[in-house]
């Protein structure tokens, strides 16, 4: 026995003694789930080294929902077959979904119907490809086929109407063009399929429908026309060429002895296919929480595929209930959580959104004991009446934080928050009083200052000599070069300077007196400032901002990503900016192999994207190396991306009834815009519609729209209870009145925070 095994829990001991079959594993926060897997899948390749021939394949695949996930499990398996004296990497194999499809597609590209050298679209090409698709149909079809979903006022109104094709329609049809396309390969719907369909029923049925097959069609054939598929293509094609070779899904059957899924509550059909026809429902265990289903309202996960399988015959069924992360009173809220919402919430349709399952303590001696009790803090800030607006209630948080990081430097803290604009001005208000902090948000405030930074050098670039482009040179001069130069120098005393020498170059008739000046001409003379002896640093400043700028424009003709490292060169200065820069420089490589006739301006809006928050960027962040909190820096995260990670210190913002709705009369939802009639969602109409088609079933106007309010509101409740867990030692819950309190929509604390917040009174009782 290791000296790790000595200190298993009972509950893990027996999950370690399976041998085979199907085994379901429910394991509650804090309990221990990825180390138990990984030492499962350790003894289970340990057997397969001990039983193989000298042309034995047999290896254990461990099948995971995030790439964060994937080197953690292959280190920890590797770790434990150490502790054997046994080097052997090639007796497991860890993927994602995504990657094992790769694997199997790449094997016999052939049955999937693909060359040689397929090519795989990332998911800022599908996205281009996508919002080229969607714009190329809408210019040709217009409004006509979603008017019957606007509102009368937005409809009628010519003034509105312009501003639903202007503006609104497009940000709608690409959230419906996304979304269908995810749901049809889901469902392994091909264009063709579902346009034959199409063919059998009246034109004006299921116009949603239509909509989405003409856009996935064509984004389809932009894919083929490029020999690429994107992520959601490979799961489909990996099942089709399993199914076309018997002899190919038999080897594969053959190589994998046992299948471990990890995070089986974010399982989805095309998932569970997979696995199920690999495994040949044999040797297959999945190990999951469905009360930390968090993913199901954007992805097509679904805690569904779980439950259902704990409940088939001849399932093993085990638990992980011992978690020692959270101190009692914090493992006390997140079960009251659970029962709560099991026996009394106040929409009766949602008391089955939790398994019931508690978290129990561990045991004093348990290497892993919970926090003591008295070091534990508990706080929900409410007191009836009192209103905090979103300003008032990141301003306490982040003054607290302040307090904390001065008297605990060797805790650590998060703030985690339901959406990234929250996250964003959280980070903004600490970063005012000089608190420490990192980011775990769509992207970092790092990322974002770095692609605006080079955006505002390449939209000045563009177009040089255009009416505008003084203004764009003196934008260049104040928000980049100032602000990496005298600016950090010479603070609020500089910035009389800087406002009057942007005003000048913005007043310059002929850009090129100041850029290229004839000989004797002085800066001064040229932009009209005054000469001053102290004013010298000042304009050695301007000057190598001249020079700098000429060599750019003499750099412009160069292919984008040596451009972009050009630029770098100049406004880049730290390692992690410098290494950003070299992976944008990469990403608009890309770009321009996709859309070859792009010009700068294209390059810059891409940047402005990414710098917008519109476009995801990965940095140098969790989903590339793992994320661990630090001692004395407060991480800044949502709720969905805190999943799998811990802090002493914990707190929850905006536990609103618009961020958390009860699925109650009065609650708004994200997803129901506000100029399409009858409260629909347009999101959940296209999914009815598609699955109606598929199977042949009567289609209802807005009961997938009700069904989403619910599916929405219970996905807010687990996504509650994960943040609850984070918590090792203090736990703070605020909430506020929304960002709309002003226009008269006071939005009021969550249902659950009210109950919770009862708890809370007794137990201090």
């Amino acid at each position: 026995m290791s000296d790790v095994e000595q200190y298993l829990r009972s509950e893990q001991i027996e999950i370690l003694s399976y041998t085979g079959g199907k085994l379901g594993i429910t394991a509650v926060p804090g309990s221990g789930k990825t180390f138990t897997l990984a030492h499962l899948a350790a003894k289970l390749a340990l057997r397969l080294i001990h039983q193989a021939a000298s042309n034995d394949e047999r290896l254990v695949l461990v099948v995971t929902f995030a790439n964060a996930a994937v080197n953690s499990l292959k280190a920890r398996i590797a770790d434990h077959l150490k502790q054997r004296g046994v080097i052997n990497t090639i007796s497991y194999r860890v993927r994602t979904l995504h990657g094992l499809a790769h694997d199997l597609v790449h094997e016999r590209p052939s049955l999937a119907g693909l060359a040689e050298d397929f090519k795989i679209v990332d998911e800022r090409t599908a996205q281009s490809i996508r919002e080229e698709v969607v714009t190329a149909w809408l210019k040709a079809n217009g409004l006509d086929l979603f008017a019957s979903y606007f509102a009368d006022e937005w409809r009628d109104s010519p003034k509105k109407r312009a501003c639903l094709e202007r503006e609104k329609l497009p940000e709608l049809a690409q959230s419906l063009a996304e979304q269908f396309i995810r749901q049809a390969k889901d469902r392994r719907a091909t264009p063709q399929a579902i346009r034959a369909k199409l063919a059998q029923l009246p034109e004006s049925y299921l116009p949603l429908v239509r909509f989405g097959c003409e856009v996935y069609e064509q984004y389809q054939r932009a894919l083929s026309y490029r020999g690429a598929v994107d992520f959601d293509d490979l799961v489909m094609l990996a099942l089709h060429a399993l199914e076309q070779d018997a002899a190919f899904l038999e080897r594969q059957r053959a190589r994998y002895a046992y299948i471990l899924e990890d995070e089986a509550q974010d399982s989805s059909a095309s998932q569970e296919q997979l696995l199920r026809l690999l495994s040949a429902e044999r040797n297959w265990v999945r190990v999951g929480d469905p009360n930390q289903a968090i993913n199901t309202t954007f992805t097509t996960a679904d805690p569904k595929y779980l439950r259902a399988f704990l409940e088939e015959v001849g399932v093993q069924k085990r638990t992980l209930s011992a978690a020692g992360r959270s101190a009692a009173p914090i493992v006390a809220l997140a079960n009251h959580l659970i029962s709560w919402t099991l026996t009394e919430h106040p929409n009766p349709a949602l008391r089955n959104t939790f398994l019931e399952q508690y978290i129990a303590l561990t045991a004093p001696d348990d290497p892993q004991a919970n926090p003591p009790p008295e070091t534990a803090r508990l706080h929900l800030e409410y007191s009836p009446g009192k209103q905090y607006t979103p300003a008032q209630e990141i301003e306490m948080v982040a003054r607290s934080l302040a307090q904390w990081q001065a008297e605990q430097p060797d805790q650590t803290a998060a703030a985690l928050v339901p959406d990234n604009q929250h996250g964003f001005k959280l980070a903004e208000q600490l970063r005012a009083l000089g608190v420490r902090y990192e980011e775990l948000l769509r992207s970092t405030s790092s990322t974002r200052q770095t692609a605006k930074r080079l955006e505002l050098v390449l939209r000045y670039l563009a177009k040089p000599t255009q009416p505008d482009g003084n203004k764009r040179l003196a934008s260049l001069y104040r928000d980049v070069w100032w602000q990496l130069h005298l600016g950090e120098q010479l603070g609020a005393e500089g910035d009389a300077w800087c406002d009057e020498t942007y005003k000048r170059l913005v007043a310059l008739r002929r850009i090129e007196t100041f850029l290229f000046p004839e000989p004797g001409i002085l800066l001064s003379e040229a932009l009209n400032l005054p000469e001053d002896e102290a004013l010298e640093p000042l304009y050695l400043d301007l000057e190598r901002f001249r020079e700098t700028v000429q060599r750019w424009l003499l750099a412009a003709h160069l292919p984008i990503d040596q451009l972009v490292l050009t630029i770098g060169q100049d406004i880049f200065r730290t390692p992690s900016e410098i290494a950003l820069g070299y992976k944008l420089a990469q990403l608009l490589r890309g770009f321009a192999s996709e859309v070859p006739m792009a010009r700068l301006g294209e390059f810059a809006a891409e940047l402005g994207r990414i710098s917008a928050n519109e476009r995801r960027f990965i940095g140098f962040e969790r989903e590339e190396e793992g994320y661990k909190p630090k001692p004395g820096i407060v991480t800044i995260a949502t709720m969905h991306a805190a999943k799998g990670l811990e802090w002493d210190r914990v707190y929850l913002l905006s536990l609103n009834d618009y961020s958390f709705p009860s699925a109650l009369p009065e609650d708004r939802y994200l997803d129901e815009k506000f100029y399409v009639r009858d409260s629909l969602n347009l999101n959940a109409e296209i999914g009815a519609q598609l699955e109606s088609l598929l199977t042949d079933s009567a289609y209802e106007e807005g009961v997938a729209s009700e069904q989403a309010r619910l599916d929405y509101a219970a996905e807010r409740l687990r996504l509650l209870y994960v943040g609850i867990t984070r918590a090792k030692r203090e736990l703070i819950l605020t909430w506020n009145s929304g960002r709309y309190y002003k226009q008269g929509q006071v939005q009021q604390p969550a249902q659950a925070f009210l109950a919770l917040y009862d708890f809370w009174q007794r137990m201090r009782l």
